[in-house]
């Protein structure tokens, strides 16, 4: 199931030298802030993983399928209503294989810290 433009959109991206950026908008209505949780909704930290791969495909134009959790560390709650940044950084994509590390952060700090690796597939 995709998440871009049902429970995020991208509201802005920002390409610098040593990395990529994209700044992110919930859908605080979405299902998913009803299961998870009632009176209390928090960012399962599966889709916020799901959204980094999302973007990345858009950024390559291709599918991606994720391989290896390298590592991944929760610091903070990330909420429906925060508008985190997503930056990728050593994007390094060698013939059919992307590795990548992730960083969710706000104003208030990193939320998410990541390291992964991708299988490319064909559009």
């Amino acid at each position: 199931m995709k998440l871009i433009n049902d429970f995020f959109e991208v509201v802005s991206t920002k390409q610098c030298e040593d990395s990529y950026q994209c700044q992110v908008k919930f859908n605080p209505e979405h299902r998913i802030y009803k299961a998870h949780f009632p009176g209390n909704p928090v960012t399962p930290g599966v889709c916020l993983m799901q959204m980094g791969e999302e973007m990345l495909e858009d950024k390559y134009g291709k599918q991606l399928q994720l391989t290896v959790v390298k590592t991944i560390r929760f610091n903070k709650i990330v909420g429906p209503n925060d508008t985190p940044v997503y930056t990728f950084t050593k994007e390094v994509l060698n013939q059919d294989v992307l590795s990548v590390d992730v960083a969710v952060s706000d104003e208030a700090g990193e939320s998410v810290k990541m390291s992964l690796q991708y299988q490319v597939l064909e559009a």
